[in-house]
């Protein structure tokens, strides 16, 4: 939910009311001056307040796209243009996104803090040091690529504050030292029973994946073991969910990756992101399963 950075503006409605939007909250006060806990129907649907409704879905549908952009370039980790960084910056959506993260300017790991009309970047240390890298693109590691997670961790907490997205407390899973290299896919979350398949897709769809003929998949571009340091494939994660009438019950199939061919990759060559963000889905897809006790 975002914060307001500058005091509310009330507006006058019905029955001597005001009403505000805190962030994306709409907040109603009476003649006298006091905030109510919930906003009376007549003032709700008086044209103020449905006017401050429909701005507030729209902060909400931006906060939203704003959101998953920039997941989108954790799990890609390619350079944002520091252009591109200061002409969003002033805009809360995205600030309230990007502000936090840990990111690499020139080479140089820190918290953002700050971006400048001429994009410079405002960084600071695990210490809580502030420091300024000279202008340059800015990239957001994915937490598999970071060694130091736990003090990027602990800065955090030591400021009382939080990432817009999560990147550090992201769930990170690392490939087992046991995987067959030449096997093409994971059955460890295999088998799990939905009552609907609409329900395994709607938890899908509740964690931000979307669904591709009976796949729920997540896209990355990630270095694999065949790749040289610079450069990155897209591999795409699909675990199989069902593609049948959706009252009909389901259980979950195997984890794979493929190519840009479509090709399935081997488990040994699949990257560290593209593996970790593939297990991720499953596992949280998997965990909304119906079990024995239920």
């Amino acid at each position: 939910m975002s914060t307001p950075l500058d005091p509310l503006v009330w507006v006058p409605t019905v029955g001597g009311h005001e009403l505000a939007l805190d962030g994306t909250t709409l907040t109603c006060r009476n003649s006298s001056g006091r905030v109510l806990k919930s906003v009376p129907k007549a003032v709700r649907t008086s044209p103020e307040g449905e006017r401050l409704t429909e701005l507030r879905d729209r902060l909400l549908r931006h906060e939203a796209e704003c959101w998953a952009t920039v997941e989108s370039w954790l799990l890609a980790g390619v350079p944002i243009p520091a252009a591109l960084l200061a002409r969003v910056w002033p805009d809360p959506g995205w600030r309230s996104c990007l502000r936090h993260l840990v990111v690499v300017v020139d080479g140089q790991v820190g918290l953002l803090e700050d971006v400048s009309e001429e994009g410079r970047t405002r960084l600071s240390g695990t210490d809580g040091i502030p420091y300024a890298p000279p202008v340059g693109p800015v990239t957001v590691p994915h937490p598999a690529l970071l060694p130091d997670v736990a003090a990027w961790q602990g800065a955090l907490d030591a400021a009382q504050i939080a990432q817009g997205i999560t990147q550090l407390a992201r769930e990170v899973h690392r490939r087992p030292a046991d995987v067959a290299p030449e096997a093409t896919s994971v059955d460890d979350y295999a088998g799990g029973y939905f009552e609907e398949l609409r329900h395994a897709t709607a938890r899908a769809a509740q964690h931000g994946f979307v669904m591709r003929g009976g796949f729920a998949v997540v896209r990355t571009l990630d270095q694999g073991a065949d790749q040289g340091a610079d450069r990155r494939a897209a591999v795409q994660a699909r675990y199989w969910l069902g593609a049948d009438d959706p009252g009909l019950p389901a259980d979950t199939g195997r984890l794979i990756w493929v190519d840009e061919a479509e090709r399935p990759v081997p488990l040994g060559e699949v990257g560290p992101v593209a593996w970790s963000e593939g297990v991720r889905m499953a596992a949280l897809i998997y965990g909304g399963r119906q079990t024995h006790d239920q």
